[in-house]
């Protein structure tokens, strides 16, 4: 039993390494880069690691991204597109992003002020 892990061959073999094989993910071939490319994107992932509002923004799903470019189109019409809710941070330039900073800490204000959870048995109204 051991040793047919050893005796991989064809299909059972396993990926490259210039292959990326993950589930629910785009199957891409890796572009090769030189070191010095390699550095500049890796400072530039490192650099916006280093923005809050960037990796809370894109950590979160559509729906909130939704609620933040609706508030931000409210104070100001048109800024966004309803095909840019999936987008990035990255996406925008520096003044939608201002926008997008400004909503975010409107919503947070309202986490301040509302409760943690309603319950659903809510909905239902004393006589």
């Amino acid at each position: 039993m051991a040793n047919a892990a050893l005796a991989l061959t064809g299909k059972n073999a396993p990926a490259s390494f210039t292959e990326i094989r993950l589930v629910h993910a785009r199957v891409d071939k890796v572009e090769r880069m030189t070191f010095d490319e390699f550095r500049k994107s890796w400072r530039q992932m490192r650099d916006n690691n280093s923005n809050p509002a960037l990796r809370y923004f894109n950590r979160q799903n559509d729906e909130f991204k939704f609620c933040v470019l609706t508030l931000a189109n409210r104070e100001h019409p048109g800024t966004f597109k309803q095909d840019e809710i999936g987008r990035p941070f990255e996406h925008f330039d520096e003044k939608r992003r201002e926008l997008i900073i400004i909503a975010m800490n409107k919503i947070v204000r309202w986490g301040n002020i509302l409760p943690h959870r309603f319950s659903t048995a809510d909905c239902f109204l004393p006589d």
